[in-house]
């Protein structure tokens, strides 16, 4: 395939090899997980549904989480598309059901791309400007500024990209790993808010069923985006196996890390303090565990950073994602655009920033729309759930020709990544029965996807029929049938 060609045929045109290692991949999965903002947002939450034993959901999240990135690495290994879960969900199962994992893909990196963007925004004014951080036009017009910003050295290219991501989450981890570190040794001297128990990990501790389910949403939203090492696996060095490995690293890294953060600074304030801080509350927990007047200054630093480098993978996910997407024409031939030099996909790049922005706008014009998108954005939890169940359920059914070859491989094919499709089902199920979901947030989540299926038939009927029309097996790409 020529490099700076827009005309070559969907089906055939893929993004150019030999952008990415395998440590740039972690990085990005890394950083699309968000740990610093994503603790700053959780901490609170988690400490509401399940007191002090937070670590639990965590950990019972993990083995699961592993079995669908060891699915996500054997359909990598079959197939490599920047569509990842699209492309895989759709030709294992039905087009349809691919069309809609890939519609829930984008409405998580887009619609979370928007809830990134006003943190962003908080949290640099806090540091440059305090007296403007409660004027909403100034936070937004930050965080936009900011997106723009990201986005612009995405357009650069991705090892450019990366290289900034390798940056910014070196500086996160290790300054949340002394926070952490600070904050057990406060816990072990019983010098924290809450004194240390073993009774905080029992289930009655935890809020009965309903707050352990509670707690395993959060964790959920907690791991996810580590998926983001996938996306970039047609621009990989080595197409067939770095992007899995780089899945299961980011997913073993981040439960480490959740693990030891959790416990940390869960109990560094008093419950209702740290639920009066939610908005802030790693800024106030780095105040008590740092000394000098510049230690809020830095944590705060830190969840800035760790927002960009989140918004960059973001927008470069949903990039690749719906450049998958326009080759099956079932998203404009616009996103085909690549950049010769780059190898950028950087018509899908700009609109799914421009996107962003333009939701941005809407929130702060229309406080019904701003209500809407917050209650679809809090779905985002349910909505990885379903995408990633699927996944895993599409990786067992792939690695069913495995069966036969050894007990290893039946447990690798096909038992984890089952415990992970089987787990995503269960949790899906028990938050709507346990009433961790609420009908208002369950509504929006449910009618967010619906919308996709709207989308879908209409596609079918005036768009690209042959698509819809794909059975299981029949793959178009070339490169399709690299097992290993």
């Amino acid at each position: 395939m020529s490099r700076d060609s827009d005309a070559v045929a969907p089906a055939q045109q893929t993004l150019p090899r030999a952008r990415a290692g395998v440590g740039d991949a972690i990085v990005l999965g890394l950083s699309s997980s968000g740990p610093a903002q994503t603790l700053a947002v959780s901490l609170a939450s988690l400490v509401a549904a399940c007191h002090y034993g937070g670590v639990v959901p965590v950990l019972v999240c993990f083995v699961p989480m592993l079995g669908i990135a060891i699915g996500y690495q054997h359909l990598n290994r079959w197939q490599q598309s920047a569509g990842a879960t699209y492309t895989w969900v759709a030709h294992v199962f039905h087009p349809y059901l691919g069309f809609l994992s890939g519609w829930m893909i984008l409405l998580y990196y887009t619609l979370g791309t928007s809830s990134l963007t006003i943190p962003a925004g908080t949290y640099t004014l806090e540091l440059i400007a305090p007296r403007l951080v409660d004027s909403h036009l100034a936070v937004a017009l930050t965080g936009g500024a900011w997106n723009i910003a990201v986005t612009l050295l995405a357009l650069w290219g991705l090892r450019i990209a990366a290289r900034f991501e390798w940056v910014i989450v070196v500086f996160q981890y290790l300054v949340l790993m002394v926070l952490a570190t600070a904050g057990i040794v406060a816990l072990s001297r019983g010098s924290a808010a809450a004194q240390f128990t073993w009774h905080w990990f029992t289930l009655s501790d935890l809020g009965g069923m309903r707050g352990l389910m509670q707690g395993i949403l959060i964790a959920c939203f907690m791991y996810s985006g580590w998926d983001a090492a996938v996306y970039i696996n047609e621009e990989s060095r080595d197409r067939i196996e770095s992007p899995g490995r780089a899945a299961i690293a980011s997913v073993v890294i981040l439960a480490l890390f959740y693990a030891v953060t959790v416990v940390g600074l869960q109990a560094v304030l008093p419950a209702a303090e740290l639920e009066q801080h939610a908005g802030n509350a790693l800024a106030v927990i780095g105040g008590r565990l740092l000394p000098g007047p510049w230690a809020g200054a830095v944590t705060s630093l830190v969840v800035l950073t760790g927002t960009l480098a989140t918004l960059q993978a973001a927008v470069i996910s949903a990039a690749r994602v719906g450049f998958a997407m326009a080759r099956d024409r079932v998203m404009p031939r616009l996103l085909l655009r690549v950049d010769p030099v780059t190898g950028n996909p950087w018509a899908a790049t700009l609109v799914m920033s421009a996107l962003n922005l333009a939701l941005l706008g809407l929130a702060l014009a229309t406080g019904s729309v701003s209500r809407a998108l917050g209650n679809v954005v809090s779905s985002l939890g349910l909505i990885s759930v379903i995408f990633y169940g699927l996944t895993a359920a599409a990786a067992v059914r792939q690695a069913r020709r495995t069966l036969a070859r050894s007990a290893a491989a039946v447990l690798i094919g096909t038992v984890l990544p089952g415990i992970g499709a089987l787990f995503m089902g269960f949790v899906a199920v028990e938050a709507v029965l346990s009433g961790a979901t609420s009908p208002t947030i369950l509504a929006y989540g449910l009618g967010s996807i619906a919308l996709g299926v709207i989308v879908a038939l209409l596609l079918h009927r005036v768009g690209h029929r042959a698509f819809f029309r794909v059975r299981q097996g029949v793959l178009p790409m070339a490169d399709s049938e690299q097992m290993t």
